[in-house]
């Protein structure tokens, strides 16, 4: 789909940007960005291969253009055939300087439009999501580290109006798994635009799916930690529309990172 164009390079920061403007998007770091960009891509089943070969000729062009920043690209390993692209920055005003500067660089667009030509045989649908970080909402907040090869990422949507119900229950989460001396991170955002609002992102960043064991297993910790579970329970019920969960594999051949960081885990960033 043509419109994907400017959503991701949105998350990219071309080279002929400004320093300081690249700089808002280089948000590879275990401290969880202020405002992400999540680009979810919906692929004809059966294609994932073809798929990812043509995400790769995008790192490519990117790569060719020296383009200063950074995204991860991840593929569904539970739900439905989806490909999750996840890119961050200080600012929401960052992603729209970025927005109104990307057209500039016609070579690279040139490039890309190619690419995006191609997409089309793959992706059935695109969907952008801009969120925001709440910080109360978190525990021991990391977003990702270069250990780091799923994101278990649960979607929480709220009844209007419930909001502050649903985020006593987050934060009497944060509490009990502090008090349950629980060493799993997880980061909750906001969606700002992008879909039905209410709506917040749950990602607990996962080296492998001992993190889903390691966390069932903490769970009779952790709910004796709650001074009322079954008032808890029901306050999140009638806070909550829907729950979705998902894991989400990162694959490094369609993501963009920089040297320094995928150094840090040759073996698997810069796996070919």
């Amino acid at each position: 789909m043509t419109s994907r164009l400017p959503t991701l390079l949105a998350l990219f920061a071309p080279a002929f940007l400004p320093a300081a403007l690249a700089a808002q998007s280089v948000w590879l770091s275990p401290a969880p960005p202020p405002a992400i960009r999540i680009v979810r891509e919906t692929a004809h089943f059966g294609t994932a291969a073809a798929h990812i070969a043509n995400e790769r000729a995008w790192v490519a062009a990117l790569r060719s253009k020296k383009v200063p920043v950074s995204y991860v690209g991840t593929i569904a390993a539970s739900g439905a055939p989806t490909f999750w692209f996840f890119g961050g920055a200080e600012t929401f005003a960052g992603l729209e300087q970025i927005d109104q500067a990307y057209q500039e660089n016609r070579g690279l667009l040139k490039q890309l439009d190619t690419v995006m030509v191609r997409e089309t045989k793959f992706v059935t649908e695109a969907q952008t999501i801009l969120a925001a970080y709440r910080a109360d909402m978190s525990y021991r907040p990391m977003f990702i580290a270069p250990e780091t090869r799923h994101f278990w990422i649960t979607t929480f949507s709220v009844h209007p109006g419930r909001e502050e119900a649903f985020t006593a229950v987050m934060k009497a989460y944060v509490a009990a798994y502090g008090a349950a001396k629980v060493t799993i991170p997880w980061v909750t955002y906001q969606m700002v635009a992008g879909g039905s609002n209410p709506t917040f992102y749950l990602i607990v960043p996962m080296p492998s799916y001992g993190t889903i064991d390691a966390d069932l297993a903490n769970m009779a910790a952790v709910g004796s930690k709650f001074p009322s579970p079954a008032k808890l329970a029901e306050q999140f019920a009638g806070a909550t529309d829907r729950v979705d969960t998902e894991v989400l594999t990162i694959n490094p051949q369609i993501s963009y990172v920089p040297e320094g960081f995928a150094n840090q885990d040759k073996a698997f960033w810069n796996a070919k």
